[in-house]
């Protein structure tokens, strides 16, 4: 009689406390694209290029509330996980108090006052607070592009102390499920083109979904991989990150924060470092890999070139009036009817940090013979298709309006065509 194997990640949480996404293969950069050898290449260079140009870590020991934060100037990325109500109740379970602030103490802060009129702003949300996000974005002038989903390991816990968060988040009253991710919303400011502006982007490198183990005593800490998202992604080295702690400070960055346990910030000599080298620059090496938007249809003078390293000028070629099609298929500010976007090779996880630029593929698979209940092999597909409207984790389709699809949920290999498709997406993308 022949056996069958199953890999039943859920029944295993149940019965272990042990997490499904602690069987997700390949989590980290360095593994995660090494059967890409171009995209893998590609990560090498932009990472040696970013520490080659990197600005010697700054940082202010100082209460946000205290400072006056207009006076350290403009900036290209702004990075903030303040402290929500959300994580005060966490900590209060190991008995740690920690002060949280409102809605509307952190909406105080003066963030569009100190952000570059093309700007990112990356807003950690916790679980509770996606519409708080919103708000704050609408208040500070951004307008939400991206989503990052933390998906938290427990790899660290033994058996007990897992089944013992898993029997303490049971009965939490506050949730119906459990929570096991946390969001970092992204906010644009200004308009930028992927196309033409790419001397401040470069797109579709990393994925919106970070796998990183949870701190113990319901700590705050993020994942360091969202800082190499960022400085992937923007080119604008001018970084600053508030509520950060001690673990924060870091290369190309200025940390603001209460927890820091001194202050090294000089303002002259921060401001002198980006007077004439505002951006990081690219290589010749990193455009022949690096994925590209294609070129405008309805402008054949719009180019896609940059400046070389160390340059700060924007592409000579930037037309900023053009419709630009991008992304296999979709099209902001022409409405193709026949445009149709074919998804393929669904077996691994795709989702380039942003724009459904889907020939951008990490590799993070799930089982193998680590699966519980046997060695069967099991693939884990991580679609992320975002726009505006919707936001969970596990399958995202977000868009203002997406009518009249039939779509095969399986994803298994061919997605086919999603006809009558008009993707308005958020934030001023071009």
């Amino acid at each position: 009689m022949q056996s069958m194997f199953k890999n039943d990640y859920c029944q295993n949480f149940v019965d272990t406390g042990e997490r499904p996404q602690n069987f997700i293969r390949d989590i980290l950069p360095e593994e995660r694209f090494t059967d890409y050898p171009k995209l893998n290449e590609l990560i090498k260079l932009k990472d040696k290029l970013i520490k080659e140009r990197a600005t010697p870590p700054m940082y202010i020991k100082s209460d946000i509330k205290g400072l006056d934060i207009k006076s350290l100037g403009k900036f290209d990325v702004i990075l903030m996980d303040p402290p929500w109500e959300e994580y005060y109740r966490r900590r209060l379970k190991y008995d740690i108090v920690e002060p949280y602030w409102s809605l509307d103490e952190i909406a105080s802060i003066p963030i569009d006052e100190v952000a570059e009129a093309c700007s990112f702003l990356f807003l950690w949300v916790g679980s509770e607070n996606l519409e708080a996000g919103r708000i704050l974005f609408r208040k500070w002038g951004f307008k939400r592009c991206e989503d990052i989903v933390w998906l938290k390991t427990n790899k660290n816990d033994g058996k007990d102390k897992r089944m013992a968060k898993k029997n303490q988040a049971m009965n939490d009253p506050t949730t119906v499920l459990q929570r096991v991710k946390e969001h970092c919303l992204v906010g644009l400011k200004g308009d930028v083109r992927r196309a033409s502006d790419s001397y401040f982007i470069h797109a579709n490198i990393d994925t919106d979904v970070i796998v990183d183990e949870e701190p113990p005593f319901g700590g705050t800490e993020k994942p360091k991989e969202i800082y190499q998202i960022i400085e992937r992604f923007c080119l604008g080295r001018k970084r600053l990150e508030l509520f950060g702690g001690p673990s924060c400070i870091r290369a190309g960055w200025l940390t603001v924060g209460n927890d820091i346990y001194e202050t090294n910030y000089d303002g002259k000599t921060y401001a002198s470092w980006f007077e004439n080298d505002r951006y990081l620059g690219t290589s010749n090496e990193i455009e022949t890999l690096r994925p590209k938007s294609p070129k405008s249809t309805t402008n054949p003078a719009l180019k896609d070139d940059l400046p070389t390293k160390g340059t700060s000028g924007q592409s000579s070629g930037a037309q900023k009036g053009s419709n630009t099609q991008f992304g296999g298929g979709l099209q902001r500010g022409n409405s193709n009817p026949q445009t149709q976007q074919n998804f393929h090779n669904m077996g691994n996880m795709q989702s380039g940090f942003g724009f459904h630029d889907m020939g951008n593929q990490g590799n993070m698979q799930m089982g193998g013979n680590k699966g519980p209940g046997g060695p069967g092999g099991m693939q884990g597909n991580m679609n992320l298709m975002r726009g505006n409207s919707m936001e969970q984790s596990g399958m995202l389709i977000e868009g203002n309006n997406f009518q009249n699809q039939q779509m095969n949920q399986n994803y298994m290999g061919n997605m086919g065509n999603m006809n009558n498709m008009n993707n308005n997406m958020g934030g001023n993308w071009k």
